[in-house]
């Protein structure tokens, strides 16, 4: 657990926010009402493979298709004035290939309009692991209903099968 930085301590260290964002693995942004990129990270400049020079003042619908799923969230984020998150989505365009992804997107209070929005990169073994559990979550719902099928077939083999548990009981 990292030490906590005695407030008296904290007037004196300048805190440059750019860098802390820089830091950060993931792409974050901040796009005006119009969903014009105000600031990006530099793993947003990664992600969409162009520079903040380039990025900044454009529109985000030039960089994904304005049909994604990104711009329902960031719409809803602004109306709703607050956080929306969605998990296990796929972004692809040619510009930047296809990446699975988990989006959040929150309003700015300070400045209505903003949206910050940041993306995860979930991994293909994520995914693979997210297929698996489905298919395996299928597979044990299927063998339920035919263990309960052969139960309604046969409900006389259930009642023999319980009378004879209950008789060893009671000889016992």
């Amino acid at each position: 657990m990292a030490a906590a930085i005695p407030s008296d301590a904290m007037d004196s260290v300048p805190l440059d926010i750019a860098a802390v964002l820089n830091a950060l693995p993931e792409p974050v942004f901040v796009l005006d009402a119009q969903d014009r990129f105000l600031y990006v990270n530099l793993a947003c400049e990664q992600f969409f493979r162009s520079s903040s020079a380039t990025l900044i003042d454009r529109p985000l619908g030039d960089f994904l298709q304005e049909d994604s799923t990104v711009f329902s969230l960031i719409a809803q984020a602004r109306s709703s004035h607050s956080s929306v998150s969605e998990y296990g989505l796929t972004i692809e365009t040619q510009r930047i290939g296809s990446h699975f992804v988990s989006i959040d997107a929150s309003a700015i209070a300070e400045t209505p309009g903003q949206v910050v929005v940041s993306i995860q990169e979930r991994s293909i073994a994520r995914k693979i692991d997210h297929q698996l559990s489905h298919r395996n979550a299928a597979r044990s719902v299927s063998a339920m209903g035919a263990m309960l099928a052969h139960e309604i077939k046969n409900p006389l083999s259930g009642i023999k099968g319980a009378a004879q548990l209950l008789e060893g009981v009671v000889e016992n």
